[in-house]
């Protein structure tokens, strides 16, 4: 077979393997079993801390009320020098009420890389079952206690967690951007069906989940979703792996005297 005659057909092979790509679940976080982000994987919370009650800019998609009084303010402390504030609403009860649930997500919040906790301001914490979002330009995101309560059971809060401190951390920078816009075109499809449906507004994060799990845990995925998930997103997962890998996931650890009592 000639030189030319191999081109061809292997230019030919790689035009059908990218038609054929098509999303691989409905979305990354709630659609499937995969565990991309495991409780024992290193955290680098501290600790809480609470200062007190005080009137609070709570957005809630129930509603138009933006300010809430009364609202609770932790702040959860990092081991790499981050802190991020975690507001709960009064509906919630008191301090000891509500410390649990606070905890459990500060933790979450440390398995974040240093430098999206870094840029990650607060978190507003509301009762209810609504589904989490973000917000860019505040760099905060919304969570509801009993939908808390699913992703527990499910093994999905530290993904959703992830997930939502993409939007608030990073699509004001990446989302639109020169580089992110031309891997989205030269790869050949979406990771979710969600991503395909919105990919201006959750494809970075939708895919930025899939490629935190394969760059910093080699082989947690399935080699069959692994090995798709680099066919749909070559050009994407080379854009995350600039971004993740191009320092420390963690800065160094010390320890944080504001956690002292």
């Amino acid at each position: 077979m000639s030189h030319l005659k191999m081109i061809v057909i292997g230019a030919a092979l790689l035009f059908l393997s990218i038609a054929d790509a098509q999303p691989l679940f409905p979305n990354s976080v709630v659609s499937n079993d995969l565990e991309f982000i495991k409780t024992t994987d290193r955290s680098a919370f501290a600790c809480i801390t609470y200062h007190g009650t005080r009137t609070a800019e709570m957005p809630d998609k129930r509603n138009d009320n933006l300010m809430a009084n009364g609202t609770h303010i932790f702040k959860g402390r990092y081991k790499d020098g981050t802190s991020v504030g975690l507001w709960a609403h009064r509906k919630l009860g008191t301090r000891t009420d509500v410390e649990p649930t606070i905890e459990l997500v500060a933790r979450a919040i440390g398995k974040l890389p240093s430098f999206m906790r870094a840029k990650l301001k607060h978190v507003v914490i509301h009762d209810g079952d609504e589904t989490a979002f973000a917000e860019g330009h505040g760099h905060f995101f919304v969570l509801y206690t009993e939908n808390i309560k699913t992703r527990i059971r499910n093994h999905d809060l530290e993904e959703t967690v992830f997930h939502e401190s993409v939007h608030a951390t990073l699509d004001k920078k990446h989302a639109r951007s020169k580089k992110w816009r031309a891997a989205q075109q030269q790869d050949g499809d979406f990771i979710t069906r969600y991503a395909a449906r919105h990919p201006q507004k959750e494809d970075l994060a939708e895919s930025a989940l899939f490629a935190w799990a394969m760059l910093m845990h080699p082989g947690r995925l399935p080699q069959d979703i692994e090995q798709q998930a680099r066919e749909i997103m070559p050009n994407r997962l080379a854009f995350f792996q600039d971004l993740f890998l191009s320092k420390p996931a963690f800065k160094p650890f010390k320890k944080v005297n504001a956690c002292k009592t």
